[in-house]
């Protein structure tokens, strides 16, 4: 007899170390590379399994998205349709790039500061007074205009003359790439990213006689965790070994939210038997048996598996089960919090 787990890993296995307590971003070569990503992995938190669903813009593949998650583990990594590019995996432990703009004369009523990655950038034009999206009030003086500035930037009150929004400045939500803050007249620019950005900084200013401009530069990428080619769309720990669904006692969670497709497929060579123990869910969970004979052409089981809405041991038999290749496939996964799953199909050999 064998137990075999079903787990769930990716098209390849990761080539480096995760930076235990750092988020996680990713970026592509391509900037078609632009469909949703889910990991799945361990918080640094308190060492739940978790997940989190990066939602990429349309032809942003080449930016930098970073999670909102520190992880302590990462064990899978998947795209929504296979790569045009290669994509890589980095843990946030680098250096982030930044830059500064000082104010030497007030700028004129509608100049204009230029900043952000290119091709993606956000203008921010001086005003006596502020109505619309990107305006920055000119200050009495241009300690007060930086302050005004960097407020528009943050989208938040920056400064030592306390801005007001609405009065001040006038954003929509911080610049997407950039933080500032703001002394004297200067204001200092950092990426929101500790990484190397694969598109060029732009800094830019409409009259270079009010401002004096240090580029931004200095970024310095984090651990890489993997370079994934184009072609594919997933990776995990190793090849073997990613999202396990292998909790036997149900004291660690091992499966969180968006837990969606087919498990890795198991060869079975016969009769077969699935064990699963289920932590209660409290959302609808449904996963259904399929069998092939080529490990290429899946059809469900006539006998499958009832939605584990409760906790409950079940062991699914009967004639049916019997193939070259058995797998579980999740069409249904409306749980969101953290649980334990222990699913095993055993084999005759």
């Amino acid at each position: 007899m064998a137990v075999h787990t079903v787990k769930f890993t990716g098209d390849s296995s990761f080539s480096g170390t995760h930076t235990s307590g750092t988020k996680i971003y990713l970026r592509s070569d391509n900037a078609a590379d632009d469909d949703n990503i889910i990991l799945y992995g361990r918080k640094s938190s308190d060492s739940t399994a978790h997940y989190q669903q990066i939602v990429v813009n349309t032809n942003e593949g080449k930016i930098e998205q970073l999670g909102g998650t520190a992880w302590s583990h990462i064990y899978l990594a998947k795209w929504d349709t296979t790569l045009l590019g290669t994509a890589s995996l980095f843990s946030e432990d680098g250096t982030a790039a930044t830059g500064k703009a000082t104010i030497i004369t007030n700028p004129s009523n509608g100049e204009t500061i230029e900043m952000g990655l290119t091709g993606f950038t956000t203008t921010f034009t001086f005003k006596t007074s502020v109505s619309t999206n990107g305006d920055v009030k000119i200050g009495s003086s241009t300690a007060e205009t930086a302050d005004n500035l960097a407020s528009a930037i943050n989208d938040s009150q920056t400064g030592t003359s306390n801005p007001t929004d609405g009065t001040d400045w006038n954003s929509t939500g911080p610049h997407a790439y950039l933080s500032a803050t703001s002394s004297s007249s200067g204001v200092t620019l950092t990426d929101r990213i500790k990484c190397a950005r694969q598109l060029t900084w732009v800094l830019d200013p409409y009259d270079d006689g009010d401002f004096h401009t240090c580029n931004i530069r200095g970024g310095v990428d984090g651990t890489k965790i993997i370079d994934l080619a184009s072609g594919n769309k997933s990776a995990s720990t190793t090849t073997a070994s990613g999202v396990d669904l292998d909790s036997e006692d149900l004291s660690t969670t091992n499966v969180s939210g968006l837990l969606s497709g087919a498990s890795d497929p198991v060869a079975t060579r016969g009769r077969f038997v699935v064990d699963i123990y289920c932590q209660d869910p409290a959302a609808s969970v449904t996963p259904v048996i399929q069998l092939s004979n080529d490990n290429t052409n899946w059809r469900n089981a006539t006998t499958t598996i009832t939605d584990l809405n409760t906790d409950q041991e079940q062991r699914i038999t009967g004639d049916d089960l019997m193939s070259e290749y058995a797998r579980i496939n999740f069409t249904t996964w409306s749980a969101t919090a953290s649980k334990a799953l222990n699913i095993k199909i055993i084999t005759q050999s």
